[in-house]
């Protein structure tokens, strides 16, 4: 059985224990863990684009 919906990630660096990116919004460099994932349809999953604060 395989996992159709692996989300796509998105991360603009590493911080030594998790992927990071820069939210759009308050530009601040966070780790993914600070982003929710979203159903964009087709099977596809990714990360959000603002962080959760933001959002």
């Amino acid at each position: 059985m395989t996992n159709e919906k692996r989300p796509i990630i998105q991360a603009s660096g590493y911080n030594g224990s998790e992927p990071t990116r820069i939210c759009p919004h308050c530009g601040e460099e966070k780790p993914l863990s600070d982003f929710g994932y979203r159903d964009m349809g087709g099977g596809n999953i990714r990360n959000q684009s603002w962080c959760k604060e933001c959002r």
